[in-house]
């Protein structure tokens, strides 16, 4: 095995070199703090230690193997100082690689990573909630929403590579969905969001927690919905003749002390009930 140097220019070369086979890495600075990296076929990275060393390197140091599948590079790193990782990253990240980078550590866990310039331009110009103009829709159903998917907006640019691209454009489709009256959609696509970022362990609550708060919102709008259903038979009821009037009116009073007791299912039922009542008056 033969240990080469990779400057600037070779980080796309070690990108193809990656493609073919699996590859040992070492990295670290030499005395004038600039990067020095090696890399040689195999999967024994710890032989590097004597060329970086006589190369001018110093500790710590970050080493490893690696390999390239598609757009995606994963570099294993066996010994991974937070320091060194972070030099290795804005390294790779000034040559431009154009590949997705995943870096793990020896027991699978990602570290960090790292996307192409490409896909941070695409990212960038994504939608957000202040792309949100819900015209014609009761701005109280849209609010909890908004104000959920604000929340969230940070927490996004904290997964790693691959999963922040699919997390931006959830969002993306939430705030169109949400333009276009489909509330219950999007509630859904920010409740699968919420629960991503939760189990990343990016979130300062837990999947249950996300999905407790979650359910609460969404009986709340619900609560709303059926409130104003409430409201409007009243209207009806109200002009019914006389004896099913009295009858009707009973059983609105009823399912709004449902509603009271958030109840919705049985205010629902009860009020499915009136309309169908109030059906065979006409």
């Amino acid at each position: 095995m033969c240990a080469e140097r990779v400057t600037g220019d070779d980080v796309k070369a070690m990108v193809r070199e990656g493609a073919k086979r699996r590859m040992s890495f070492a990295f670290c600075l030499d005395p004038l703090k600039d990067a020095l990296m090696m890399i040689q076929p195999g999967a024994k990275p710890e032989t590097l230690r004597a060329p970086l060393k006589k190369a001018g390197g110093k500790p710590p140091i970050t080493w490893g193997t690696y390999t390239v599948k598609g757009d995606e590079m994963q570099m294993i790193c066996e010994q991974a100082p937070t320091k060194m990782l972070l030099q290795l990253k804005r390294f790779l990240k000034a040559n431009r690689p154009k590949v997705n980078i995943l870096f793990y550590d020896d027991g699978g866990n990602l570290l960090d990573s790292l996307k192409p310039e490409a896909a941070e331009d695409a990212a960038s110009r994504t939608a957000d909630s202040s792309d949100i103009s819900a015209s014609g829709i009761d701005p109280k159903a849209v609010l909890p929403l908004k104000r959920r998917l604000k929340r969230i907006q940070p927490r996004i640019a904290l997964a790693p590579g691959p999963l922040e691209l699919k997390l931006k454009r959830a969002l993306v489709k939430s705030v169109s969905l949400i333009n276009a009256g489909r509330l219950q959609e999007a509630e859904t696509l920010i409740m699968v969001t919420e629960r991503a970022i939760a189990a990343l362990g990016k979130d300062r609550e837990d999947e249950e927690r996300t999905l407790k708060r979650g359910q609460r919102e969404a009986d709340q709008r619900s609560l709303g919905a059926q409130v104003k259903r409430a409201q409007a038979l009243q209207s009806d009821v109200a002009r019914a003749p006389g004896p099913a009037r009295d009858r009707l009116t009973r059983a609105i009073h009823k399912a709004a002390k449902l509603l009271k007791q958030r109840d919705l299912e049985s205010a629902r039922a009860a009020m499915d009930k009136i309309e169908k009542a109030l059906t065979s008056l006409v």
